[in-house]
């Protein structure tokens, strides 16, 4: 299990949760579109980027669904919700593992949800159990990502789809300007090296998955870390982040340098964001 991960989350959920809403993932706009211009607000955009990843990936109504990364459940109660999916999440913080099932219960759907503090590529899932293995902002947490596309490969039926939507750089080499955004990047999200939608592509088809596409997200979504174009609000002050630093050790300090760090690597080109889907033959 990656320690350094569960130890993150534990310590950032009620953050999370305080600034982000239900969906502890980005948001997803229309060129042009913004919230103080009557478009969706940043709840609303980030229930769309799982609507987004339904459409494109293709996952089918009433499906039984792993959920990997399921943070505090935002996803899996929609996918329970609203298309009639048995959800099964899994995550390495016991604290999102807790705060989801409280949530889907709240959201009626706990008899359809279930959720597990276990590690993805040692979860002993019986081959060709789920229709559909989701991944949303999880993948890039991932040091082995080769083992994660094997592993969901192993537990999807014949004909089950993968879906992805994962934080990414460029594909090719990053200028050195480039590559300190994305180091900063992995220092204050607790993340192995990013790879590319492309490389997302090559290593799902050398897992076996067949029709495997990637598509570029990153102009809908970049948007999420502007608090003034997502109109995300946080009254904590300086005292209130000392205070943190103090009781939670300073590597949730991580949390509010991220912000200012994402929007530049997505301005300059370092990073992208992409989603992925692909069928189990």
């Amino acid at each position: 299990m990656n320690e350094a991960v569960a130890v993150y989350y534990d310590t950032t959920i009620d953050l999370y949760e305080r600034l982000w809403g239900e969906h502890v993932h980005h948001g997803y706009w229309d060129p042009g579109e913004s919230p103080s211009a009557d478009g969706a607000d940043r709840h609303a955009a980030a229930d769309r980027l799982v609507r987004e990843l339904v459409d494109f990936a293709g996952v089918p109504r009433d499906a039984r669904v792993l959920d990997v990364g399921c943070g505090i459940g935002g996803p899996a109660i929609a996918l329970a919700r609203d298309y009639g999916a048995t959800v099964e999440g899994v995550t390495l913080s016991e604290a999102q593992a807790s705060r989801a099932a409280e949530r889907a219960a709240e959201h009626g759907v706990g008899e359809r949800t279930s959720f597990r503090t276990v590690d993805f590529l040692v979860s002993a899932y019986p081959d060709a159990s789920f229709d559909a293995v989701w991944a949303m902002e999880s993948v890039m947490h991932i040091p082995d990502r080769p083992a994660f596309f094997a592993e969901a490969f192993r537990v999807l039926k014949p004909g089950g789809v993968l879906a992805i939507a994962s934080w990414c750089v460029r594909d090719g080499e990053l200028t050195p300007a480039q590559e300190e955004l994305h180091q900063q990047v992995l220092r204050h999200q607790v993340m192995p090296p990013l790879q590319s939608i492309e490389d997302h592509e090559r290593m799902a088809a050398d897992a076996g998955f067949a029709e495997v596409r990637g598509v570029d997200w990153t102009a809908a979504v970049a948007n999420s870390w502007d608090p003034r174009f997502a109109q995300v609000e946080f009254d904590g002050g300086r005292q209130f982040i000392r205070d943190l630093a103090r009781d939670r050790g300073v590597e949730v300090l991580g949390f509010f340098y991220a912000g200012p760090v994402m929007l530049e690597a997505f301005a300059t080109g370092a990073m992208t964001y992409g989603a992925i889907r692909a069928i189990r033959p």
